[in-house]
């Protein structure tokens, strides 16, 4: 009787050391919760950048050349520079709106809600400059941070997107995006969105 008493004691105890010691290491394992503050910073970095060069490219182009070059020289470049981004921060870069010109840029749900919330805030007399938006999106058990970044209609962007374009401009607007919506802006008004993801 004595005699397995002990045994039931010695296997007991070796059940708790083992679960002890597999809970210990799993948690040990377990990757840190990711820092939100610092991947909000990273997001606002890389479309800063992303809005500087563009810029840059544009105005240089529009001096030398006119704003139908423009167009030809954005259709390029801003893919182009998104890219580049994406491949030196690791992150998926892009632009949306909810008036797009190139369909690829079409807005998915999570970035037509967030529009939707902006244009309801701007309405009531929030400024376009200070709108952005960041959320951390589970889907399929892939946990991904979403952060979206507001585009003001500024003057440069009125030789394409305003309401009273050149004959040459739409000619060269039709060739390139016959679907293209992105018209009609004044400056201020809500243009689109830089949207970066990144998988946590």
């Amino acid at each position: 009787m004595r005699r397995n008493f002990m045994r039931c004691a010695t296997w007991l105890v070796y059940s708790l050391v083992c679960f002890c010691t597999f809970s210990a290491s799993a948690f040990a394992e377990s990757p840190p919760p990711p820092d939100l503050s610092n991947l909000e910073q990273e997001a606002q970095a890389i479309t800063q950048q992303f809005g500087k060069e563009l810029k840059t490219v544009l105005q240089a182009t529009i001096m030398t050349s006119g704003p139908v070059e423009a167009i030809r020289v954005c259709n390029t470049s801003a893919p182009k520079i998104a890219q580049q981004l994406a491949q030196q921060k690791g992150w998926e870069v892009g632009r949306t709106s909810h008036k797009v010109r190139n369909p690829d840029n079409a807005p998915d749900q999570w970035e037509q809600d967030t529009i939707a919330l902006w244009q309801n805030k701007i309405a009531r007399g929030a400024p376009v400059e200070n709108m952005k938006a960041s959320q951390v999106i589970v889907q399929g058990g892939v946990a991904t941070y979403r952060y979206m970044s507001a585009i003001p209609t500024g003057g440069l962007c009125l030789n394409c997107h305003g309401t009273s374009i050149s004959g040459p401009v739409n000619n060269a607007l039709n060739d390139l995006y016959p679907t293209d919506q992105a018209t009609g802006f004044i400056k201020g008004e809500l243009r689109g969105a830089f949207s970066l993801q990144k998988a946590l």
